[in-house]
């Protein structure tokens, strides 16, 4: 009875621990913190019926609108919300991995914990962003590949989580080669005598690759939102992916292509600097002590050992070779790994300590916990968005200094989707035109701006110049390119143009 109560206990513990951590963190409203300022525009297409950014994340807008019909808050507050439940369903079930490997619940505890305070799972739990689902949906497949003796209906299961999973971020793509992992012990039978064991074996491992397809084609059915939601014509849609083409051109991410064709010796070699440095400020000294032990000493050729190692290497690699500002984020999958080995760690230095020391066997993982408590307790100020209201006040004020029936032309991701968030979520001055220079150069942004704005002059492939010289009656104004809350405004056409 007692060891049923600790099992619910113990985890539930953790989960409050680190629902109340964030809650305290988290951001009240829209922020441009831990490189958030994607989360406008997730926010408005949601909102809108719209479509965001490559790859357009349909199961992240399918949940998150479901989050936009909590009766209180802002609507980026119910969508950090939504971040914050995702991050701390993830640590639930790193939490349960372990303690399906090895039935320790205080190593199967720091786990949950220490994935839950890596500055990085903590800056994503408390912002508006695909990546704290991605966390979850990446933990949620791991633990069912990692299931033994498992139905049927888990194979089904592993499949759809892993469609829905590419259907939030494209990345979860790396994570396919797992459900085929069970292929590997085919090598058992190669004597003659068991080749009747072997033919069973095989159709019995055909039977679950079939249905972990199934799973995979059912989950990636989400797509078929994106067409639906793009005919809706809704002020954020891009790739207006209402014929095949551009739904091929938006679900790739065509437009993200480019970086990943830097292959220079320089650039990996930076690339490999920033890699190893974000990891030591992650996992700090104990976490990389931890994880030292799990690969040198308890490593073993089972199917954790390799599932983890396979997301380790394959995020890391892609995060080294794709050419963003925010690439560590891909690291995601790979600190679900680190933290499963340091919770075995844990339990290894905890088993060592109790054969010369019994006594001290709770004591030493009380103190392993306490390091990350601790760390997690002295990184409150850094993490905190309880106050952080810059990115509203700075869109907010542009809306108001606007004069009537303006054309904004905005530039950056940050003024951009913070100024979509407040004037097409909540139809803030309805009288003035939003326009992002920097998408002008994609065929299919004059069309969402001829029916967004019905009154104004628009041609096709329109430029800057053109939407000015077309619209003589209104007023123009720009952006700055900081983030100092001012437009820039001129009465006549072309004094932009001139200057």
């Amino acid at each position: 009875m007692m060891n049923r109560i600790t099992r619910v206990f113990v985890p539930l513990l953790l989960v409050l621990f680190l629902g109340g951590l964030y809650l305290y963190t988290l951001a009240p409203g829209l922020t441009w913190a831990f490189d958030g300022a994607d989360g406008g525009d997730l926010i408005t297409a949601a909102a809108t019926g719209g479509v965001p950014h490559p790859s357009g994340y349909p199961t992240y807008l399918i949940l998150a609108s479901l989050f936009l019909k909590i009766p209180f808050g802002s609507l980026a507050f119910r969508t950090n919300l939504f971040s914050l439940v995702c991050t701390g369903f993830a640590a639930f079930v790193v939490y349960q991995i372990v303690l399906s490997e090895n039935g320790n619940i205080s190593s199967a505890l720091i786990a949950g914990l220490s994935f839950g305070v890596f500055p990085l799972i903590w800056s994503q739990a408390i912002i508006t962003e695909v990546n704290a689902l991605n966390g979850l949906l990446v933990t949620l497949i791991l633990f069912l590949v990692l299931r033994r003796n498992s139905p049927p209906i888990a194979d089904f299961l592993v499949g759809a989580f892993l469609g829905l999973g590419i259907g939030n971020h494209v990345t979860t793509i790396f994570m396919l080669p797992l459900l085929f992992g069970d292929l590997l012990t085919l090598g058992k039978f190669t004597a003659a005598e068991n080749r009747w064991i072997l033919k069973t074996h095989l159709v019995n491992q055909s039977l679950r690759i079939l249905r972990k397809l199934a799973g995979l084609c059912l989950g990636l059915c989400v797509y078929l939102v994106i067409p639906f939601r793009a005919r809706s014509e809704a002020p954020v849609n891009w790739g207006n992916a209402t014929t095949w083409n551009q739904f091929v051109w938006l679900v790739t991410g065509q437009m993200y292509r480019t970086r990943l064709l830097d292959w220079n010796a320089l650039y990996l070699y930076k690339g490999v600097q920033v890699w190893s440095r974000f990891l030591l400020d992650q996992l700090g000294v104990m976490g990389i002590l931890l994880i030292f032990i799990a690969v040198a000493l308890l490593f073993k050729p089972t199917r954790l050992f390799m599932a983890a190692g396979w997301m380790v290497i394959i995020y890391s690699a892609f995060s080294i070779l794709y050419y963003s500002p925010d690439s560590y984020v891909y690291l995601i999958p790979a600190l679900v790994a680190f933290s499963i080995w340091i919770g075995l760690s844990s339990a290894r230095i905890s088993d060592q300590v109790s054969k010369r020391f019994p006594r001290f066997k709770t004591l030493t993982m009380l103190c392993i916990g306490a390091i990350f408590i601790l760390r997690a307790l002295w990184a409150i100020p850094v993490m905190n968005l309880s106050s952080n209201k810059d990115a509203e006040q700075y869109a907010q004020t542009l809306l108001k200094s606007a004069p009537p029936q303006a054309i904004i032309f905005t530039t950056g991701d940050e003024a951009t989707f913070s100024l979509w968030y407040f004037h097409y979520a909540y139809r803030q001055r309805p009288d003035v035109a939003v326009i992002c220079t920097d998408l002008l150069v994609q065929p299919w942004y004059d069309q969402v701006i001829k029916y967004t704005y019905p009154d104004l002059i628009v041609a096709d492939y329109a430029q800057e110049q053109d939407i000015i010289h077309d619209n003589p009656q209104r007023p123009m104004c720009w952006t700055e390119l900081n983030r100092k809350a001012s437009v820039i405004c001129s009465p006549k056409k072309f004094d932009r143009l001139t200057k």
